[in-house]
């Protein structure tokens, strides 16, 4: 491949998400281009594409993977069907970036990351926090020293009200599968080189509370014990009314850090009403700097063949934690990894 050909990205699945990282291949990244867009669902990739000036488009997958000019793949489509599609892309020869979830048991994410392997391809999943510039930096300080040996973490995630999303099509365990994932992702990076141990989860439904019986978990608190001693504290709530609240704290022997604001900026108005502050709304207008600076470097993998993202032993990390969660909800006591990873 020529060093200055764009690499012929294709996005699977058009829905809300898809829909950005598409906009970011076809309009940030200068690596790249938008090659074709696939999704089933009749009409939905033609009309993303149409926004975009992508020039193909399928609504069967098996025919995006057999276009031989198609060399990367970003998987978006709901959760259930990662693994298939990561394997079936990564067997067709394509890198693979993968929004989280990547696997939703221990043995499919094993299949994804062996399918990866066995192909040679990148695999990349969309840990996005790994790439905003606050966590970046709050990294490098703990990397550099600057906070001691860590000994007390935390991560929270906080969707924005107010909660607009229909409870009946919340897949179960998506506080786990689908948003705490991130923090757990988060915890073990921060506290690089530390395996979980154990695992407390409490779950409710807070925010939707009609909807318990029915299997809606929307509020979570999880403690975490790593093998260097650490402690850690991850929480998710389906519902903050003032904005999206992305966190990160890390104590430590040495000192502190502390990553991520719900203020859009540091401008504060001062006015009749008191003191105020815009806060972020949505996650694809909070982290575009840092979805940018992932797929940039997807893209870069693909040139290279070596991936500098989070991998599907990264995605593999964080399952097992979500999984032990499960298990301590639905047991009510604390679970040691050992049982999850058997």
């Amino acid at each position: 491949m020529s060093s200055t050909k764009p690499v012929a990205v294709a996005l699977i699945g058009a829905g809300r998400i898809g829909a950005s990282h598409a906009e970011i291949v076809a309009r940030r990244l200068k690596n790249a281009t938008l090659a074709a867009i696939a999704d089933p669902a009749p009409g939905a990739a033609a009309r993303l594409a149409d926004q975009l000036e992508c020039p193909l488009t399928y609504t069967d997958i098996d025919e995006l993977l057999a276009n031989p000019e198609i060399e990367a793949v970003i998987i978006a489509s709901p959760a259930r069907f990662h693994t298939n599609l990561a394997v079936a892309a990564a067997r067709a020869g394509k890198a693979v970036f993968c929004e989280k979830p990547m696997a939703l048991t221990l043995a499919d994410a094993e299949l994804a990351i062996a399918a990866a392997r066995e192909a040679g391809v990148p695999l990349q999943v969309g840990f996005n926090r790994r790439w905003d510039r606050a966590f970046a930096e709050g990294k490098a300080a703990i990397e550099a020293g600057k906070v001691g040996t860590p000994q007390l973490l935390r991560s929270l995630t906080r969707d924005p009200g107010p909660f607009g999303a229909d409870p009946a099509r919340i897949p179960p365990w998506t506080v786990f599968f689908e948003t705490l994932i991130h923090d757990f992702d988060t915890l073990l990076w921060l506290n690089a080189g530390a395996r979980a141990t154990e695992v407390y989860a409490v779950a409710d439904a807070l925010v939707r509370p009609d909807f318990k019986d029915k299997g809606l978990l929307d509020t979570a608190v999880v403690t975490i014990r790593f093998d260097n001693g650490a402690v850690a504290v991850a929480e998710a709530n389906f519902s903050a009314m003032y904005g999206y609240d992305i966190r990160g704290e890390v104590f430590g022997s040495g000192g502190m850090v502390s990553m991520g604001d719900v203020r859009r900026s540091s401008m504060t108005l001062f006015d009749k009403d008191g003191v105020s502050n815009d806060t972020w709304r949505l996650d694809t207008d909070h982290f575009i700097d840092g979805y940018t600076a992932e797929l940039h470097a997807f893209v870069a993998s693909v040139r290279s063949g070596r991936n500098s993202g989070p991998d599907g032993a990264d995605a593999k990390a964080a399952l097992e934690i979500a999984l032990a969660c499960i298990a301590s909800v639905t047991e009510r006591r604390p679970v040691a990894l050992a049982e999850i990873r058997g």
